[in-house]
């Protein structure tokens, strides 16, 4: 049986990814294809104490212990849910990956060969699509959206100006990086094309 896509949403919060998840996700299904959508990091750490004292009151210890935390929520779900949905022929849809916990926690203070280190052997995506805002108009979505109950750390403004410097720096080459300030259409026709284009490439190395 022919592996399932992976295909990866990067981007800071308020950029527009979930829109867009959405799109994709009702495309695959129009066009009969199989598709799985999940997300990272898991519930199992967004809803974790010591990771809910940071986000929310910037309170931590220890800022490595959750980068431990954030991996293995990594890991348990690339051998529970990713690697096996992939291997029955199912398309995955993932909010986030591993190039937000390279982009993120470098912002934290931790260097970005540390981060890799401690999330080996996952799944390497087929398709990472990046989508780029500028930080200060992401933020401005953000506590519109979330009023009084933004995070800690957008509460600064530099903190998603590093981030999005750290994810430029991150991102595999091949990343398709689009401009957040495109029509919905827009973007949804640019990611259609370039999975329709990318799976044409697979067919003829076939």
């Amino acid at each position: 049986m022919k592996k399932g896509l992976l295909i990866v949403f990067e981007g800071l919060d308020g950029s527009g990814k979930t829109t867009q998840i959405n799109l994709l996700e009702e495309w695959f299904k129009k066009n009969k294809k199989l598709v799985h959508s999940t997300r990272q990091p898991t519930d199992f750490y967004r809803n974790d104490k010591r990771v809910k004292d940071y986000l929310e009151d910037g309170i931590v210890p220890n800022m490595y212990s959750i980068a431990l935390l954030a991996a293995a929520d990594r890991t348990y779900q690339n051998e529970l849910e990713i690697k096996p949905t992939l291997s029955k022929g199912i398309n995955i849809i993932s909010d986030r990956y591993l190039y937000s916990s390279l982009a993120f926690f470098k912002a934290r203070g931790i260097e970005y060969q540390e981060i890799k280190n401690i999330n080996k052997d996952i799944e390497e995506p087929d398709i990472v699509i990046f989508f780029d805002i500028d930080p200060d108009k992401a933020l401005e979505r953000v506590r519109v959206r979330d009023g009084k109950n933004i995070r800690f750390e957008e509460k600064n403004d530099n903190t998603f100006i590093q981030v999005r410097n750290n994810f430029l720096e991150v991102l595999p080459k091949d990343a398709l990086i689009i401009d957040s300030s495109k029509s919905i259409e827009e973007i949804h026709k640019i990611i259609i094309n370039h999975i329709e284009n990318m799976k044409e490439e697979q067919n003829v190395r076939r």
